[in-house]
């Protein structure tokens, strides 16, 4: 029985040290009705860690790595009618320019999901992207690969994320996510694609200029598949963090 004791005692032990090392450095646990605490402590976290956590297998959020995004334009605008591929796409100036605004939403009562809600903004975004469109702008067709940059400005962001707290073996409560979604406003933007119309430079800037004039209703298509390749990111990133660090351990006894 004294054997047991001094085994349970080492266990327990041990797995404090392992909670105290995984908390990442230079962050600081909050009180939980320090609202400003922890929403500085997000930026901290932003800032310092935009490059990935390896330990944790945690990604790069600077820049973000959206995949492949595809986009059918058409519906909102007559004079824009394609279909847009997009390949290797990544966000930019994300983990450099975001400010986090609010958090709301952490709780002492594990009984049920937690809903929490950030809320961000951004002065600009970046996305790039490998393309190939296939379609008509006006009443010009247009089939094209090349180089796309689209510059996002002002951007003002909600995301919402439901979380299952869930109990281990070692004692600890910690989060599962079993939703994330985020929706944004953007201010203003502009395309600009290389290689249009093999770069003749009439049709191309013609071309480009429809597109710009034509943000708002080409927004409404791109917008939601760049939301949903940020909020995949978004969730595999806190999700890393979140199942090595138990939710008990991200504020200070009170």
């Amino acid at each position: 029985m004294l054997q047991f004791t001094k085994l349970a005692v080492v266990v327990v032990s041990v797995s404090a040290l392992v909670v105290a090392d995984i908390w990442p450095s230079p962050l600081k646990r909050c009180q939980l009705n320090d609202a400003a605490c922890y929403e500085a402590q997000a930026q901290s976290f932003l800032r310092v860690f935009k490059h990935g956590m390896p330990a944790l297998d945690m990604p790069s959020i600077e820049p973000l790595q959206l995949g492949t995004l595809r986009i059918n334009s058409g519906g909102h605008s007559s004079s824009l009618q394609f279909n847009l591929l997009l390949t290797n796409a990544t966000m930019h100036n994300f983990g450099n320019s975001v400010t986090i605004k609010s958090i709301k939403g952490f709780s002492k009562d594990l009984s049920k999901p937690l809903k929490l809600t950030f809320l961000v903004n951004s002065p600009s975004l970046e996305v790039r992207a490998n393309y190939d469109v296939d379609g008509k702008i006006l009443i010009l067709p247009i089939v094209s690969k090349g180089d796309l940059v689209i510059n996002l400005h002002q951007v003002v962001g909600k995301t919402r994320i439901l979380a299952q707290p869930e109990q281990r073996d070692d004692g600890h409560t910690y989060l599962k996510i079993n939703d994330l979604k985020t929706i944004a406003k953007v201010g203003s933007g502009h395309f600009n694609m290389t290689n249009l119309f093999d770069d003749n430079v009439e049709l191309r800037e013609s071309t480009l200029k429809v597109l710009n004039d034509e943000w708002q209703a080409l927004l409404i298509d791109v917008q939601p598949k760049v939301l949903e390749a940020c909020d995949r990111v978004f969730k595999v990133v806190l999700q890393k963090l979140w199942h090595e660090i138990p939710y008990d351990q991200f504020f200070e006894n009170e």
